[in-house]
């Protein structure tokens, strides 16, 4: 096993590769081949699109295939910028800091959405509470020691929790919790961070609110995927000769379909 370098060119059995941080989760790459016959393929994985990209000139080559991350293909997932949604999540705590008894909690996956918890860590100066298994995955994702002094095990140390997606799936899942934490909190206020919060008859905002009893929850359009604009953009940045979606494709029909969409 090789660990590859991030913005350095290696050749490997006489292909040239080189991998990009793809503003996924930690640890997620764009990697660009580059053979010998000049016709480099450039593979997204999943990813999201920033300005940053279009200023690293060595993915200012002429790409022939682009494999494309197409999770969100479609007009109706035009969902904010990560920065729009992170601090309408620090605002809506912010909003409620006044009751001491409110618990918050920051969905995540095993891996993904840190960023979301650790912005609102950052701008609040609050740590944030995390399981002894969540907090061994953080101490290997490369978080500076800045960075993972924000973190707790100690759950009576912080407000903000941060809990598996499952948990905030449903108001009685969050009943559940609320029943845990009963004579600690009042008040639940839990934030699902998804953009497919962002689908077709869905509310265009950077959060929607629902409260029944002492429990309000948020789905808000927080995604470690491009957005549909910003597939366009990448797209148009890249301009390569042959676009293939590895998501959602069942065949050439919807690949047709979704490279039209793209080009549109």
């Amino acid at each position: 096993m090789q660990v590859l370098p991030i913005n350095q060119k290696i050749n490997i059995a006489g292909i040239d590769v080189t991998c990009f941080d793809a503003n996924h989760c930690p640890g997620s790459l764009i990697i660009l081949f580059e053979p010998p016959n000049g016709k480099a393929v450039l593979h997204t994985g999943d990813f999201r699109f920033c300005e940053e990209m279009t200023r690293n000139a060595i993915l200012q080559i002429c790409v022939h295939s682009l494999i494309l991350d197409t999770t969100y293909c479609e007009p109706q997932y035009d969902f904010p910028k990560q920065e729009a949604v992170i601090q309408f999540v620090i605002e809506s705590i912010q909003a409620e800091t006044f009751n001491s008894k409110t618990l918050f909690l920051i969905g995540s996956y095993t891996i993904g959405k840190e960023r979301l918890f650790v912005e609102v860590a950052r701008a609040l100066q609050k740590k944030v509470y995390v399981t002894a298994s969540k907090l061994s995955i953080l101490e290997c994702l490369g978080f500076t020691r800045e960075e993972m002094q924000f973190f707790t095990l100690n759950e009576q140390e912080s407000q903000i929790h941060v809990v598996p997606m499952w948990t905030l799936a449903s108001f009685k899942r969050l009943k559940y919790v609320s029943n845990q934490y009963a004579g600690r909190y009042s008040l639940i206020v839990a934030f699902s961070p998804t953009g497919w919060s962002f689908g077709k008859g869905k509310k265009k905002s950077t959060g929607s609110r629902w409260q029944q009893g002492t429990i309000i929850r948020y789905e808000v359009p927080y995604s470690e995927h491009s957005s549909f604009s910003e597939l366009k953009e990448f797209v148009k940045f890249v301009s390569p000769v042959n676009i293939i979606p590895s998501v959602n494709n069942h065949g050439p029909e919807s690949s047709s379909a979704m490279v039209s969409r793209l080009l549109d």
